[in-house]
């Protein structure tokens, strides 16, 4: 049997018939020969510019070598992370939001493109954005994920691209706003405010059982299942959601990066938000849908030392994914802005 060598791993790679190599695939887009495991992590939707097929179809889904993956992924590999300036025509126009940078940090799996189109939607406003990718997500997939480490990549990157005039929001959804309760604990004197969204639920160390058999199944699933499978369960999930807004440039463009989520969920299951809220000096936009899990959301906003400015929205019909419901978004962004601006003139 002819075998070769998996073109990123080196693995042996074959037919199959053998026990002992790696089955045989090849790259979508260069036909080299790479293993299963590779290709099977290296996995997206190529995404043409200003077409979002709905629904989303697992046809759609391509392996690739590491070279074209990252060619072909909406998410630039030359950096890891985007800063987006101002509108031009908009520079001008607000002294409060000139003076804002809005921080955005994506969900688990997920990588910095997530809040890309939100965040050029406010840069209309006048706002300057940082998109990150967290530790063992997106161009930092290799790093490994710890609390700290979030920690560590915020700071470095507040060092570089923000100055002490600068109010700093952190913005952060599900994974992106968990991790965010321990960063914000860790740096409180460097943000002076926070948006949260799909965090209403207790996954933390005295969460309920619900939720922690919830964390024990995506523990499972996560390390138990390629980049490519989850896309396909979660791309089933997403088709019976209303989530419509920028799916695949944002998510499934990008490419999926769960090989390492057993420690997503270690991050999650760490945090306890009770114990860290009430230290916060600066106020805090919570957001939700009505129809994810949220047995918690009155408690964290109860918990916030700023009341005044502080406040819950939660969207009737909205679930995990209402921050890419077209119904919501421009809403959402609306209130970041409204909220950014108030903090701004308060201080």
């Amino acid at each position: 049997m002819m075998t070769s060598n998996c073109v990123d791993c080196n693995a042996n790679v074959g037919g199959g018939s053998c026990f002992f190599l790696s089955s045989k695939l090849n790259c979508d887009a260069c036909k080299k020969s790479i293993c299963a495991k590779c290709a099977n992590d290296q996995a997206l939707i190529p995404y043409t510019p200003n077409e979002e097929p709905m629904p989303i179809q697992k046809s759609s889904i391509k392996c690739y070598c590491k070279s074209c993956y990252q060619s072909v992924s909406t998410l630039d590999h030359s950096r890891t992370y985007d800063v987006i300036e101002p509108a031009a025509d908009d520079e001008a126009d607000n002294e409060n939001t000139n003076s804002t940078t809005l921080m955005w940090v994506h969900g688990g799996g997920g990588s910095r493109r997530m809040f890309y189109p939100h965040a050029k939607y406010l840069s209309k406003q006048g706002y300057r954005s940082i998109l990150i990718d967290l530790p063992g997500h997106g161009t930092l997939v290799d790093t490994k994920l710890t609390l700290d480490e979030c920690v560590d990549t915020v700071q470095n990157i507040i060092q570089k691209e923000c100055t002490s005039s600068q109010k700093i929001v952190y913005i952060g959804g599900s994974l992106g706003a968990y991790t965010d309760f321990y960063v914000l604990g860790k740096l409180n004197t460097q943000f002076s405010s926070a948006v949260l969204i799909d965090c209403g639920q207790n996954v933390g160390p005295d969460c309920s059982l619900k939720a922690r058999f919830g964390i024990w199944f995506l523990r499972k699933l996560s390390t138990n299942m390629s980049n490519k499978a989850l896309m396909g369960a979660m791309m089933g999930e997403v088709n019976k959601s209303k989530a419509d807004y920028h799916l695949v440039e944002t998510t499934f463009g990008a490419g999926y990066f769960f090989q390492q989520g057993g420690a997503q969920c270690d991050c999650m299951h760490t945090v306890s938000p009770a114990d860290i809220i009430p230290s916060l000096d600066f106020p805090i936009l919570f957001f939700n849908g009505s129809e994810d899990y949220r047995d918690s959301e009155d408690k964290w906003l109860s918990l916030c030392k700023n009341k005044e400015l502080s406040s819950l929205k939660v969207y009737e019909g909205g679930d995990h994914f209402f921050c890419h419901d077209s119904r919501f978004v421009h809403d959402m962004l609306d209130r970041i802005d409204g909220f950014a601006q108030a903090v701004v003139s308060t201080d």
